[in-house]
């Protein structure tokens, strides 16, 4: 087209100036012959030129096609590696976040190595959106996986260590139930068997009698022949107590419930048991334990008389009951 166009400017031209040069020199034709030789000459080259012209358009064009080509190629190619580098991000801090949830209280020891990994995130998240070098970004990536590894590593360390330590305490739980509840056992034994020693350890006094007795040192039921009452026993042999002097009380009852004694005052009673008890007989033996024969008397005072009915007799040491009797005067 353009050379067309070129032609034909130059065709018009050149029949305005054959049309002047007829009408003013007609005898110059020879001229006009040679100027239309430098016209054509000069045509051609003009030709030439835009072909180059034409060319070079050809080439820049097809030169900027290809590169805005290469440009969306770039572009598209650079949008998909910053959307896998953000998911291969967002997929390593979900599985980080994961496992701290599921270690719980146990993050609480590695608060630093926490702090380093959230940090390296976020410099990576920046570089993605600043559309920062790709392979830089892919080696921070790498790292951080690494350190997303190790810290899952130390937290199962530390799980497992906890784990160790829940079952020694629970295994030192149960060594101490066990201790305690033997204890409790060792404990229980011991008092029963204290308790057996005590029992063990007490005086008995067996073949104990109560008896009246005349003027004359004669056994009597007849209350009014009774001018004394004798209290006979045996001390029961004990390997358990201390041998050497101890106390013996005798309580004798009337029928009526009272308690023959010497007086009331302190100085005529005995405690037992907390409770201070009257005596009406009290004599201190040497215990060398050995069964012993003890024989206790209470004498009438001038003036008084045995009255008919029950008599009872109760005997004591300082510190247990040991035995009793009864006799019927008539």
């Amino acid at each position: 087209m353009l050379e067309y166009f070129f032609y034909v400017i130059l065709q018009n031209n050149k029949k305005k100036e054959d049309m002047n040069e007829q009408s003013d020199y007609q005898p110059q034709m020879n001229a006009q012959s040679n100027s239309q030789e430098n016209e054509v000459k000069k045509y051609k080259r003009l030709t030439a030129i835009l072909s180059v012209l034409c060319i070079v358009l050809a080439a820049v064009a097809i030169y900027a096609l290809t590169h805005v080509k290469t440009y969306v190629t770039e572009a598209h190619e650079a949008q998909n590696e910053q959307m896998e580098l953000q998911m291969e991000l967002d997929s390593i801090m979900q599985a980080y976040n994961q496992i701290k949830g599921e270690y719980g209280d146990l993050n609480n020891e590695l608060t630093a190595k926490d702090s380093a990994i959230l940090a390296q995130a976020e410099e990576i998240q920046t570089l993605i959106a600043k559309q920062g070098d790709y392979n830089r970004i892919k080696k921070k990536l790498e790292l951080l996986q690494n350190q997303g590894k190790e810290y899952v590593n130390l937290l199962d360390s530390l799980y497992t260590a906890n784990a160790q330590l829940i079952t020694k305490n629970e295994n030192l739980t149960q060594e101490i139930t066990q201790l305690n509840e033997e204890r409790s056992t060792l404990q229980e034994e011991k008092e029963q068997l204290q308790t057996k020693v005590n029992t063990a350890a007490k005086f008995k006094a067996y073949n104990v009698s109560l008896k009246g007795y005349t003027s004359k040192n004669a056994e009597t039921p007849k209350a009014r022949r009774v001018k004394s009452m004798k209290v006979n026993f045996t001390l029961s042999e004990n390997h358990l107590v201390s041998a050497g002097e101890m106390n013996i009380y005798a309580r004798i009852s009337l029928p009526d419930g009272r308690v023959l004694a010497l007086g009331t005052g302190d100085n005529y009673s005995f405690l037992n048991d907390g409770k201070r008890l009257q005596y009406t007989i009290k004599e201190t033996i040497n215990y060398e334990n050995k069964a012993k024969t003890i024989n206790l008397v209470w004498t009438l005072r001038e003036g008084d008389a045995a009255v008919e009915g029950q008599y009872h007799v109760q005997l004591f040491t300082d510190d247990d009951f040991i035995g009793e009797a009864s006799m019927n005067l008539q």
